[in-house]
């Protein structure tokens, strides 16, 4: 998740509930006396914060009212921040420009570029001020920390207040209306997709019901892929020279992918839309689930606010996603926001850091809890959302994969060409007319060409780049 998409994300956050925040924040306030040092220490912040943002709209929108209320003697400088990854080129290294020209106290970072900026020592190390201060990690997430430690190389560069994970969403009716019982909740992989093909492939293509249905994939390869990430395989190798493709791993979870797809009990049939925005008919298509038509999906939280917009008429459960290692639960979707963390060259620490206090505390955790339908990273306020206990988002870990840096090498180019080669071999061996075995020798073969060719297509670039600037 980028720069800019956390930020479109977090703009989404308080557009529709001002007036719960406002009767939420005065309860929180009320309150104050009872919280921990931490929660009272935003009293003495005094002066001037300079805050690296997307823009003062999105300031003005997401927190100037926390600001108002927990911060009113702070005046706060924006440095705009929005539009980094339109302009082409590098935008980690736009961003870092921007941190060493403006020096800002505050950054709102994302998981892409978090690492990077604490790599390149332009974050500040939290972990004294949270021991000075007695900041409570305890009852933070494990993995949201683990995360940004291991990011940070073993230092804490900053703090994130919710974060998203996914589920197994399932239509208690449906199994219980073929008598198959419900997920368990250490299943891997292969005992998911069987259990969706015991769902019965009857009745045409608008009324049938699906065992599994993961909506806005394109294609099988969608799938395949997203297993394969939670399952930490690679595509490259450490050097990003060398394509991983025909390996054990990856033949069985095309087999495992593409017999579900065989058996009926799987569905993708994903068209896009020739527009610029979905509208509620292409909604629709993708959510079978909530239109109960399907067994079985993994989503987010999302998937909670949409049952209940459209107030479905079904019973229905949650359980932690497959995993190939039911002890290690890596989630793809697993990402925490907004990353506060404080600039390396600030000139006022010590109010950043009441900033970032707050916002990780329990008062904020208390009043997001109350306005919006948010994973936060303090466990105490991880209750439920109607009837249904939030608990299997919160069953995850992070561990670095090995393979997280192999992308570093590779040419941005290379990407369509591989999708596209990648699409075409799968969908012979969804068809019958190619075995797994054949299908992954030839992308194993093709593949490699074309990133031999894509590779020497950027050496020959950056040695046009080199003489030019010489």
């Amino acid at each position: 998740m980028n720069i800019e998409s956390m930020e479109r994300t977090a703009g989404r956050w308080r557009q529709a509930g001002m007036l719960t925040f406002g009767m939420a924040m005065a309860g929180a306030l009320l309150l104050g006396g009872c919280e921990k040092r931490e929660e009272t220490a935003a009293a003495g912040a005094k002066g001037v914060i300079r805050i690296a943002i997307a823009n003062e709209d999105t300031f003005r929108m997401d927190y100037a009212d926390y600001f108002a209320a927990k911060f009113p003697d702070l005046d706060v400088e924006i440095i705009p921040t929005l539009g980094l990854y339109d302009q082409g080129g590098d935008p980690v290294k736009k961003y870092m420009d921007i941190i060493d020209e403006k020096k800002p106290d505050l950054l709102f970072t994302d998981t892409w570029s978090y690492g990077k900026l604490a790599a390149s020592g332009r974050l500040y190390d939290l972990s004294p001020l949270i021991a000075k201060d007695k900041f409570d990690l305890d009852n933070l997430l494990p993995a949201a920390v683990d995360y940004l430690q291991i990011k940070g190389q073993g230092k804490l560069y900053g703090l994130a207040p919710k974060f998203s994970s996914s589920v197994l969403f399932y239509n208690k009716d449906l199994f219980d209306r073929y008598r198959i019982p419900y997920p368990a909740a250490a299943m891997t992989w292969e005992d998911m997709l069987r259990l969706a093909q015991r769902f019965p492939a009857e009745g045409g293509k608008e009324e049938r019901v699906y065992g599994f249905h993961m909506g806005y994939m394109q294609s099988p390869l969608d799938l395949i892929q997203y297993i394969g990430q939670a399952e930490g395989l690679a595509h490259f190798d450490a050097s990003g020279r060398k394509l991983i493709a025909d390996t054990d791993g990856w033949r069985r979870i095309y087999r495992l992918v593409l017999d579900g797809y065989k058996s009926g009990a799987l569905q993708w049939d994903y068209s896009p839309p020739d527009k610029q925005r979905f509208d509620k008919e292409d909604v629709e298509r993708e959510e079978l689930f909530g239109a109960g038509r399907a067994a079985m999906t993994i989503s987010t939280a999302g998937q909670v606010r949409s049952l209940r917009q459209r107030e479905a008429a079904f019973a229905w459960d949650m359980t932690p996603v497959p995993s190939a290692d039911p002890a290690h639960r890596q989630n793809p979707d697993f990402y925490v926001y907004p990353i506060f963390s404080i600039g390396s060259r600030a000139e006022n620490v010590t109010n950043a850091w009441e900033v970032i206090k707050y916002f990780n505390g329990a008062e904020a955790a208390k009043i997001e809890m109350k306005t919006e339908l948010e994973l936060p990273v303090r466990q105490a306020f991880a209750k439920e959302i109607d009837g249904h206990s939030l608990e299997p988002f919160y069953r995850v870990k992070y561990e670095e994969a090995d393979n997280s840096d192999n992308y570093a090498a590779v040419p941005m180019e290379f990407g369509q060409t591989y999708r596209e080669l990648s699409l075409k071999l799968m969908d012979a061996m969804l068809q019958g007319g190619l075995s797994v075995e054949e299908g992954l020798r030839l992308q194993q073969e093709q593949g490699q060409r074309a990133l031999d060719e894509a590779q020497a297509a950027a050496r020959a670039k950056a040695g046009e780049a080199g003489a030019e600037g010489s």
